[in-house]
C-alpha cells in the first residue's frame, strides 16, 4: 500500500485523533493515580488513628489489670488473716474444752450427781464432743463468711474498675 496516495489532510486527522487519545490516556492515568494516592493518603490516616486507639485502649487494659491485681492481692492477703485469725480462735476454744466432761462409751448423756439432772443441757454444761462440733460448724460458717465477703468485695472492685 501507498502512503503517499492518502491525502494530506486525512493525515493532518489522523495525528489530531493520535494526538487527542494520547492526552485523553495520559489524563486518565494522572486522574487515577491522584485518586488512587488520595485514598491511599486517607486509607493510611485511617489506619494510624485506629492503631493509636487501639494502643491506647490495651495501656488502660494493662494499667487497670495491673491495678485490680494489686487491690484483689490486698484483699486476699487481709482473707487470709481473717483466716488465720479464725483458726487460732478455734483452736484455742477447743483447747479450751479440756476440762469438759466427755461423754460416756454408751453414748448417752451423763448426770450431775448432785441434783440428779442431765449435763449438756444449756451452753455452759455442753459436753466436750457437742461443745468441739459446735465450735467446728461456727468456725467454719465464719470461714464461708469471710469468703462471701471477699467474693463480694472482688467483685465490686472489678466492677467499679469496669465503669
Amino acid at each position: 500500500m501507498n502512503f503517499a496516495l492518502i491525502n494530506p489532510r486525512v493525515w493532518a486527522e489522523l495525528a489530531v485523533a493520535a494526538l487527542l487519545a494520547g492526552l485523553c490516556w495520559y489524563g486518565y492515568n494522572v486522574i487515577y493515580d491522584r485518586g488512587a494516592a488520595s485514598v491511599q493518603a486517607k486509607w493510611d490516616v485511617e489506619k494510624a488513628d485506629i492503631q493509636t486507639k487501639s494502643a491506647k485502649v490495651a495501656s488502660d487494659a494493662l494499667a487497670t489489670t495491673k491495678t485490680l491485681a494489686a487491690t484483689i492481692d490486698s484483699q486476699r492477703s487481709d482473707f487470709n488473716a481473717h483466716i488465720t485469725t479464725l483458726n487460732a480462735t478455734v483452736a484455742s476454744a477447743i483447747a479450751g474444752l479440756r476440762s469438759r466432761p466427755a461423754r460416756d462409751s454408751a453414748g448417752g448423756v451423763p448426770r450431775d450427781p448432785t441434783t440428779g439432772a442431765a449435763i449438756g443441757a444449756t451452753g455452759a454444761n455442753l459436753l466436750r464432743q457437742d461443745s468441739e462440733f459446735l465450735i467446728r460448724e461456727a468456725g467454719r460458717a465464719d470461714k464461708l463468711r469471710l469468703q462471701l465477703t471477699q467474693c463480694q468485695a472482688a467483685y465490686n472492685t472489678a466492677r467499679d474498675a469496669l465503669k
